[in-house]
């Protein structure tokens, strides 16, 4: 049963006064450091596959960062406008999140490959681009395709606001296991895998290599456990989320409706996360290449 109370318009309005603020922190840190990163992209001359895949995976963060605003405006907008446009918005931020997860899965699953099959990595460079670039295609194209097939359940009829579904309106049975499944439980398993046998790989192999080139391979283990802690941290709870607010029943004052609103929040700090990952990206390749930036 739901419980109804009078601090319900109170929990409302401390929710957007916690929307606005985590929002614009994210928006204000997560532009600073995306821009920062495309202007250090822009000025490498010799392009990898790895940097195909970081590329794709800044664009992303930044679609979702310069639509943030619209979401700041709404938790302080008394009048609140539904139309198509709100379909949209909510179509590129969720878009832009499961860009992001699969991209992160093809990065996952490219490293491992590279390092399981060293012969891989002494492919022709120009092959290896392109395969890079057909993937991340191919993500945007099923991301495409995906809402262009369950568009109907975000358009405005079933919107309560430009970032929030009504509860009475529940996410089609198969578009929530298409997100649950494909967009997350998939993706989840292959970073899984992947993260630990490559760092199962690194680690074994210190002792065969130089101390410096040890510590080095150490770092390197470190940092992917890092991001497949950031991975779980920020895309696990709004999965959790969606799944438990299709499953339970009807209620306008349910702390689960809370609870997926700050999910969201956390999945939106991944735009500032991975700019760690463009750092020692960045970082290995000034270093070892100085002369590929200008």
């Amino acid at each position: 049963m739901c419980n109804f109370s009078a601090s319900a318009n109170h929990t409302n309005a401390t929710l957007k006064q916690f929307e606005f603020w985590a929002y614009t922190l994210v928006f204000s840190v997560g532009l600073i450091f995306n821009i920062t990163a495309l202007v250090i992209f822009s000025r490498i001359k010799h392009w990898t596959d790895t940097h195909i895949y970081m590329l794709n995976l800044l664009i992303a963060d930044l679609l979702v960062i310069i639509f943030l605003p619209f979401r700041i405006k709404e938790a302080h907008d008394l009048h609140k406008k539904i139309n198509v446009f709100c379909t949209f918005l909510l179509c590129i931020h969720y878009s832009n999140m499961y860009c992001s997860i699969f991209t992160i899965t093809a990065i996952s699953a490219h490293r491992f490959t590279v390092l399981r099959f060293p012969f891989l990595a002494k492919a022709e460079v120009k092959k290896r681009k392109t395969i890079a670039a057909s993937v991340c295609v191919f993500i945007w194209t099923i991301i495409t395709i995906i809402c262009a097939t369950f568009h109907r359940n975000l358009l405005p009829d079933h919107l309560e606001s430009c970032y929030d579904r009504k509860l009475s309106d529940k996410l089609e049975k198969n578009f929530i296991i298409v997100l649950e499944t494909v967009g997350y439980l998939i993706p989840m398993v292959i970073i899984m895998l992947c993260s630990a046998q490559t760092i199962y790989i690194l680690v074994k192999s210190v002792q065969n290599v130089e101390e410096r080139e040890g510590v080095k391979r150490k770092t390197i283990a470190a940092v992917i456990s890092a991001n497949l802690f950031t991975f779980i941290f920020c895309f696990t709870p709004i999965h959790v989320g969606l799944l438990l607010q299709y499953l339970s029943e009807e209620c306008e004052n349910d702390p689960l409706h809370v609870f997926v609103d700050v999910a969201e929040w956390i999945a939106t700090t991944n735009c500032c996360m991975d700019s760690i990952g463009y750092y020692f990206l960045l970082k290995r390749v000034i270093r070892n290449h100085p002369e590929s930036c200008t």
